[in-house]
């Protein structure tokens, strides 16, 4: 029995080895067949990438690990070349990645260290045929011919990624090789290369400082080029802010390059050598502290292709300049910028402007021959590029003066000498006035502001080519601001108070104070201003181009239509503007005593105070509101306007080429709408206008002439027309409402008026366009019928005519005039009445008693013709209404259509 157990126990150890062994193999199985598995489909991932870039992918081989890290190396890497081309675009020894097993299990992914991730044997072969491109513009070219054209649509604010858990310890590339092949010769090619390229990253993490070390030899045997990167310790989100970067080059040969290079830069010399640094500070987005650049790079030799008799260009900037932005503390050590004929100069300190004691020691920068059209002479290029827009030298001093109590910075900007042109912007001849001179000087006493002085002339500037502004050369434009300025405290925004502001526009000037703040980064940025505007006259037709002046600059074609911006663009604003202007003359309209507050948030603008004397009389829009955001043609506004004693026959003529009515209004516009345009309001605008007219006249048509001219005609015995006058007196008041819908506005109740020689009523509406679709008739008093027959009938009481007035608004036309009824009535009564005086007696009176009854039939007849006529009119407004209503259910189905593309 003993024995028994003794066995049972040896045994043990070769089970548990067996076990192990079986678990070997199993895992090594796994091994196998997962390389295998993600070879094979790397493989089929490289052969879709193939089709896609016209070049052959092929990968080598795949190898993984498990434990102690988790892992995989990717070896012998080869992007080949296109069909017609004999060298790989790139090739690739490996790629070696290594991630900690043990926490990465144990945090559920959460933990991720990377031992190591390396690329190593990274050759680029850049390669330049004889037509000029090289493969690198031709892969670029086919992944543009393929890539879908997707419409840009507002990035989603996302929350930052919290990258806590990642800790690099190592990433890096190692051995790289950028070659450069020139076959554009022919057969013979050169060669040249970036060799030893070496980029490396150490301790990559959260809560530690980032740095990125880059070495290569460029066109050389040995490393001649290094540069660092030093970033802050990183935040959660990895995202680095940068604080230095150092720059060594030991004189590289740049000559090699130029054929590389794009064809119109024609770099056929120069060298290069380097030794600079740059302590960023608070000059970046999160950075603090003070920057400091300091260095010598040198470029020189630089020879160009169509370089004015072979000249070359040394470029050198050599710096020693300490600032920091929330001071107000620069120092000018060294700065030495040539740029061939052209140079800047800089020496001197100040110290505290952003305090209340600044001082200045010698402080100058100074520009020298900084003429574009010089430079060009030995940069060919750069003509290109300016397309002509300037020329001539550019005048720049920037100098320290003042006392010891009053110490100060100069600066002064003359482009007087310089020839611009601007195209769609401005232009502006060699001589002509421009020049900008400005005054910085310490913080004022109440909390670190810098304060400053700034004379703007552009008097020699011609605005016009801008389609905006109608100013021409040797009109006056000047501005003259006095105000403070003031970095937030968080480094992510300023404000800017301007509490003098005076600008001279033309002939007018305008006067007042403004100040604008901007806060936070991103979306997340907000932009708040304030203007408060005052003038005694200004001429705002006379500054602002019209239509025909734009037509006659463009030869009779309409300018091309902006692109479309982002309707979000103004998301974040928020500002008032307030203005006083006792005499404004803007699109032909004369106010007077404009006085206003628009406020803007976002994209609404809402007009909260507005009052301007308008035509004799006053307009008070407040509560009018408008989107900005929208393209014009579909912002939506809400129009509020309450009018008194606006004269009609002015206000009028500026929608109808002559006048239409004459008198006063008194009344209220309300409606809404989206477009500006006739045709687009036409379709959208809704709303009412209600009020009264004093002592109105309709122009163009006398209405009671016009019916009794036919009247008279009718009658079966001699009579005379009423003598025609060139108006229609509307009445002492005339009050009248309106309903606007679809591009009609009808009238919610008949106007009805009287006049000592008739009474006036009409029902229906009028179209946008002026066209009058209005029925109704005219009343004739019984003193206006005996006058019409010369004294044979006075009728016992009025005697109506219908009749339609159409055409447009300024030349009324009376259509569908029916006297008949009334030419019965008429010819009854002188029957009735010559009857009586010659029978006489009681039989006279019975025989005149039966015309009569006549007559009163005949009255009934007019009085119901009148009637149908309102009825018809009635139903021809319904009409109207209903096919207002399907066009608008037409449109918007397809409009839905359009949205789902069906």
């Amino acid at each position: 029995m003993s024995n028994t157990v003794v066995t049972k126990k040896r045994r043990w150890p070769y089970i548990v080895g067996g076990i192990l062994a079986l678990l070997v193999i199993i895992v090594a199985v796994v091994l196998w067949r997962l390389d295998a598995i993600l070879l094979k489909t790397a493989r089929d991932q490289a052969a879709t990438y193939s089709q896609k870039l016209g070049r052959p992918i092929e990968i080598g081989d795949i190898s993984t690990r498990l434990f102690p890290t988790i892992g995989a190396e990717v070896e012998n890497v080869t992007v080949g070349p296109a069909e017609g081309e004999e060298v790989p675009l790139a090739q690739l020894a490996s790629i070696d990645v290594r991630v900690a097993a043990g926490p990465l299990l144990s945090s559920r992914g959460k933990d991720i260290q990377v031992k190591n991730a390396e690329v190593s044997g990274l050759t680029v072969n850049v390669v330049r045929f004889p037509d000029g491109t090289t493969n690198v513009q031709r892969l670029m070219k086919r992944l543009d011919e393929q890539s879908p054209k997707e419409e840009e649509k507002p990035e989603e604010e996302q929350q930052p990624t919290d990258l806590s858990g990642v800790h690099v310890e190592r990433a890096a590339l190692t051995d790289g090789t950028i070659r450069f092949i020139d076959r554009s010769g022919g057969q013979q090619a050169r060669e040249l290369a970036v060799k030893d390229l070496d980029i490396e990253v150490k301790d990559l993490r959260a809560g530690k400082p980032l740095v990125v070390d880059l070495a290569a030899a460029v066109l050389a045997d040995q490393q001649n080029l290094k540069m660092a990167l030093n970033a802050a310790p990183l935040p959660p989100t990895l995202v680095p802010t940068p604080e230095r970067i150092t720059l060594k080059a030991n004189r590289i040969d740049l000559s090699p390059l130029g054929p590389f290079l794009p064809p119109d830069v024609g770099l056929q010399a120069g060298t290069l050598d380097a030794d600079w640094q740059a302590d960023l500070g608070g000059a970046v987005p999160g950075g603090k502290g003070p920057t400091r650049v300091a260095g010598v790079i040198k470029a020189l030799g630089m020879r160009f292709a169509g370089s004015e008799g072979g000249k070359a260009l040394d470029v050198v900037l050599d710096t020693d300049v300490t600032g920091d932005i929330a001071t107000g503390d620069l120092a000018l050590d060294k700065l030495n910028l040539d740029l061939g004929p052209a140079s800047i100069t800089g020496k001197g300190r100040v110290k505290g402007l952003l305090t209340e004691t600044p001082a200045v020691e010698g402080f100058e920068l100074v520009g020298k021959n900084l003429d574009p059209a010089a430079i060009a002479e030995y940069y060919p290029p750069l003509r290109k590029q300016l397309k002509g827009m300037i020329a001539g030298p550019i005048g720049l001093a920037v100098r320290g003066s003042g006392t010891q109590n009053e110490q100060a910075i100069d600066v002064d900007v003359d482009l007087t000498p310089v020839r611009l042109s601007v195209p769609d912007q401005l232009s502006k001849a060699a001589g002509g006035a421009m020049r900008l001179s400005a005054r910085l000087t310490g913080a004022a006493a109440s909390g670190g502001a810098l304060r400053f002085t700034a004379d703007a002339n552009m008097d020699g500037v011609d605005m016009r080519p801008g389609l905006l502004v109608n100013k021409a050369p040797g009109q006056r434009m000047q501005v003259n601001a006095a105000g403070t300025y003031a970095p937030s405290k968080s480094g992510s925004g300023m404000k800017v108070d301007v509490p003098k502001l005076t600008a001279n526009l033309l002939e007018d000037t305008v006067t007042g104070s403004a100040s604008y703040a901007t806060a936070g980064q991103g979306k997340k940025q907000t932009t708040t201003f304030t203007a408060d505007v005052k003038s005694q006259r200004l001429d705002a037709d006379a500054l602002l181009m019209s239509e025909e002046e734009v037509l006659a600059r463009t030869g009779g074609t309409p300018p091309p239509e902006p692109p479309p911006e982002d309707p979000a663009r103004f998301n974040g604003y928020r500002g008032d503007i307030r203005f006083a202007i006792n005499s404004l003359r803007y699109t032909k309209m004369d106010m007077t005593n404009v006085t206003g507050v628009v406020k803007m948030t976002d994209d609404l603008i809402t007009v909260e105070k507005f009052s301007s004397g308008l035509y004799g009389g006053k307009v008070v829009a407040d509560g009018t509101t408008i989107r900005l955001g929208p393209p014009p043609e579909k912002r939506p506004f809400d129009a509020k306007v309450k009018v008194e004693g606006v004269e009609m026959a002015q206000a009028l003529t500026q929608f109808t080429p002559k006048e239409v009515l004459t008198g006063k209004f008194n009344g209220n516009v309300d409606v809404k709408g989206v477009g500006y345009t006739p045709d687009q309001l036409q379709q959208t605008l809704l709303g009412a206008i209600n009020g009264n007219i004093l002592n109105g006249a309709l122009l163009g048509k006398d209405l009671v002439a016009s019916v009794s001219e036919p009247l008279a005609k009718a009658l079966p015995f001699a009579s005379k027309a009423l003598k025609a006058g060139e108006s229609t007196s509307l009445g002492e008041v005339l009050p009248f409402g309106v309903e606007i819908k679809n591009g009609v506005a009808q009238l919610e109740r008949p106007l009805s008026w009287t006049r000592p020689e008739a009474a006036m009523s009409f029902s229906g509406g009028i179209r946008l366009d002026g066209t009058l679709d209005l029925t109704g008739g005219v009343t004739l008093t019984p003193s206006t019928i005996k006058t019409l027959t010369l004294g044979k009938v006075t009728p016992p009481e009025p005697i109506p005519v219908g009749m339609k007035l159409t055409g447009k608004a300024w030349k009324p036309e009376v259509t569908g005039i029916d006297v008949k009824p009334a030419a019965t009535t008429i010819a009854k009564l002188a029957a009735s009445s010559l009857a009586g005086s010659l029978i006489g007696g009681e039989r006279g009176k019975q025989v005149q008693g039966l015309i009569e009854g006549g007559e009163e039939k005949a009255r009934a007849e007019a009085e119901a013709k009148r009637k149908e006529l309102e009825a018809k009119a009635a139903e021809e407004k319904a009409r109207l209404e209903a096919e207002a209503k399907k066009k608008a259910e037409e449109e918007a189905k397809k409009r839905l259509r359009g949205l789902f593309n069906r």
